[in-house]
């Protein structure tokens, strides 16, 4: 083998090492919404409180020290969120933590003239869950109103 296929061998396989170890092994912590309050808001954008329930199911605690979050209404951008608040989540167990997100007024809008009477209301939340050995990424969805449900809210 020559010399410039070995280093480039070493060097691949320095790199995915190097790869591996921002993904902590296990299994991926449930990250739910379990509130949202409106904040202070100006004619572009909104701020909403997101208190999130983050599920541990593994047998050793993690040790956040940030989050990037994104929350989607419907299928379509609803807001996003950075925090670098450091927490733990006990092993299995859950903890609550508050994220404070931005979103434009135009995406508030759109959301609220896509809404159908037939429609349900469902929600995606994706993002990286920032630990001191590496970083959790995330994903989960479900369903705020079931279909029908938002009839006697929308109707005047």
């Amino acid at each position: 083998m020559s010399l410039s296929k070995l280093l480039l061998c070493m060097a691949t396989l320095a790199a995915l090492s190097g790869c591996a170890s921002w993904f902590v092994k296990g299994e991926i912590p449930d990250v739910l919404v379990a509130n949202i309050t409106p904040l202070d808001s100006t004619p572009f954008e909104q701020r909403l409180k997101i208190d999130l329930r983050i599920r541990n199911p593994n047998d050793y605690e993690l040790q956040v020290t940030g989050m990037d979050i994104r929350l989607d209404l419907n299928g379509k951008r609803l807001a996003r969120g950075l925090g670098n608040q450091a927490f733990t989540v006990p092993r299995l167990s859950d903890s609550v933590v508050t994220i404070e997100t931005t979103t434009s007024t135009l995406d508030v809008v759109r959301q609220v003239l896509g809404l159908r009477k037939v429609q349900a209301l469902s929600y995606e939340i994706s993002g990286v869950l920032y630990l001191k050995d590496g970083r959790l990424p995330f994903e989960n969805s479900g369903v705020l109103m079931e279909k029908g449900e938002l009839s006697g809210i929308l109707t005047p």
